[in-house]
């Protein structure tokens, strides 16, 4: 009885650290395809801090629309004497009316960011991949260190972009 209640013990340690070896490898292999996919659709990516945030309305005061400034401080693709951009996209509150569409992300002033930016048919620069493409940059609490999705430091995020920027264009 015992012995088989080991087994039983065994098996399930085995099967779950298999599973997290073999999710592991799936999450990286589908961040590098989603990495690969904006870094291919953006014009360019930038890593900045926000410096405002704007809605308004269109003319005929029928949608949102809201313009988020961004001081560059690096260029990861694409480059500019602008040390500014601005970002459009859809939705936004003015007022006590408020417009909320999926998949667009949010922005907040004095965040800082890293995102990939392409423009739309109206030449207005947008994000890339909608949500995808905007990644919130905080700094470990114990190092100090700029750090990108909770863990991955700035500067590894960013040489890994550029590695398959470079991989692209050699293709």
């Amino acid at each position: 009885m015992k012995a088989r209640q080991s087994m039983i013990c065994f098996s399930t340690i085995f099967v779950f650290v298999l599973m997290h070896i073999v999710l592991g490898r799936v999450i990286a292999q589908t961040q590098k395809l989603q990495l690969e996919a904006l870094a291919k659709g953006a014009e360019m990516i930038v890593v900045g801090k926000v410096a405002k945030v704007h809605s308004e309305w269109n003319q005929e005061k029928t949608r949102i629309f809201t313009r988020v400034l961004v001081n560059i401080e690096e260029y990861v693709k694409g480059e500019s004497a602008d040390r500014t951009l601005v970002i459009t996209h859809p939705g936004g509150e003015i007022g006590a009316v408020g417009e909320l569409y999926t998949h667009t992300p949010t922005f907040s002033q004095g965040e800082e960011v890293l995102v990939f930016v392409k423009k739309d048919s109206k030449n207005n620069l947008i994000v890339a991949g909608g949500n995808e493409g905007k990644f919130k940059v905080t700094k470990n609490e114990l190092t100090g260190e700029k750090i990108v999705q909770g863990a991955l430091s700035l500067k590894n995020f960013t040489s890994r972009v550029k590695r398959i920027i470079e991989q692209q264009e050699i293709k």
